[in-house]
């Protein structure tokens, strides 16, 4: 994926986004892997909206890597799927594994399951193959900055203070 043409917002050839597949991500979480991790896509205006203050303040922490997990897929009938919306039992099986392995907790179920619903921009810290946190507000972008939808109070600094939180976690001798 070329992440600066998929992602209006980001401008920097050096950014340090890697796409990684489910299979990949399900490894990390089992080996013991460290870094953030992103679940979400271009084709969500959240993530379009955070996408370029991610890199830069992974950057600035001194990260080499930040991973991003699409939930999306062209199916086996070339339709585009969404692992997050459990249609098959194999789809349940590898999105339950993915909550579960993270630890995600929530009120709000998958449509007929009993599965957690992980809504995106999704960004989670792993250390050692445990999560230390994750951090998911649904932001959009424009000339008042970063911000939910409705309202026009800038939250660039809130969500700046939640992801260095979430790095120095990661980062952490503990």
């Amino acid at each position: 994926m070329d992440f600066c043409l998929e992602y209006e917002y980001l401008n920097d050839e050096n950014h340090i986004f890697k796409s990684i597949s489910y299979e990949e991500l399900i490894n990390d979480l089992n080996n013991f892997s460290t870094g953030l991790f992103l679940i979400g896509g271009p084709w969500c205006k959240n993530c379009q909206a955070i996408i370029s203050e991610l890199n830069e303040i992974g950057k600035k922490m001194g990260l080499s890597e930040i991973y991003v997990y699409d939930p999306r897929f062209i199916s086996v009938f070339k339709e585009i799927e969404d692992l997050r919306d459990c249609k098959t039992l194999d789809y349940k099986l590898k999105y339950y594994q993915l909550v579960e392995k993270i630890g995600f907790k929530s009120d709000e179920l998958v449509v007929d399951t009993l599965i957690p619903r992980i809504h995106i921009p999704f960004i989670f810290g792993l250390k050692n193959g445990s999560c230390v946190g994750y951090y998911m507000k649904e932001y959009i972008k424009d000339s008042n900055g970063l911000h939910v939808d409705g309202e026009t109070t800038d939250q660039t600094v809130d969500f700046t203070l939640h992801i260095t939180d979430l790095i120095n976690k990661i980062l952490s001798q503990k």
